[in-house]
């Protein structure tokens, strides 16, 4: 026999990308946070990445660790959600991480089990623009980019803060809705003294040249 001890199994810690924990679990929530449970394990992509089977097995495998360190009996008080821009085809496997009992929650939304967890695909292409699904729908890339761009330009005043998500996000798409809006940044509240100081007086010398700067 070769006996080898305290095997890694991974990149250790394994941590999870978000638990959310709701407050007042009677309350009514707007779609689609409608779906989460008490407790809800969230795995996300990045708008660049696919959700594949090692995506799937890792939630499942962070809900059983979360369920042992917290002495949870049941499964089903846990939920899990998967948040992703794209999904692979063969993202469910019988033989691997297998989602069943699949059916359409709502645009955008699966429902079904993995394991036991009652589990949520999140498909940020296909949730609706509603002003509540704004916090999930910031992260996204290419024409869902430019729609919430468009939303929260036309609806500044009602969403202050989404404005200035705006400008770290997706500054390029800003830049052309403004444009096309005929607006200018201090119209929709963009605080110039702010931004500014975050950059720094030097770095913005840099970044607009020493020689136009002294024009």
């Amino acid at each position: 026999l070769i006996i080898e001890e305290e095997i890694s199994l991974g990149d250790m810690p394994l941590r999870a990308d978000l638990l959310l924990i709701r407050r007042d679990p009677a309350a009514a929530l707007p779609f689609p946070f409608c779906f989460l449970g008490e407790r809800t394990l969230v795995e996300y992509k990045g708008p660049d990445d696919t959700a594949e089977q090692n995506d799937l097995a890792r939630l499942e495998i962070y809900g059983l660790l979360y369920i042992l360190r917290e002495k949870i009996e049941q499964r089903g008080d846990l939920t899990l959600w998967l948040i992703a821009s794209r999904f692979t085809e063969n993202l469910s496997r019988p033989c691997g991480a297998h989602f069943i009992g699949e059916q359409e929650a709502g645009a955008g939304v699966q429902s079904g089990t993995l394991d036991g967890f009652p589990t949520f695909f999140i498909d940020l292409n296909r949730l609706p623009l509603l002003p509540e699904a704004l916090p999930l729908l910031m992260v996204a890339r290419g024409s869902r980019a430019r729609e919430v761009v468009e939303f929260v330009i036309d609806h500044f005043e009602e969403y202050p803060m989404h404005v200035q998500f705006l400008k770290e996000l997706h500054v390029q798409t800003l830049l052309e809705v403004l444009a096309m809006r005929q607006l200018t940044p201090e119209q929709i509240g963009i605080d110039y003294h702010a931004l500014l100081k975050l950059l720094g007086e030097q770095r913005a010398i840099d970044l607009i040249g020493k020689e136009r700067f002294l024009e």
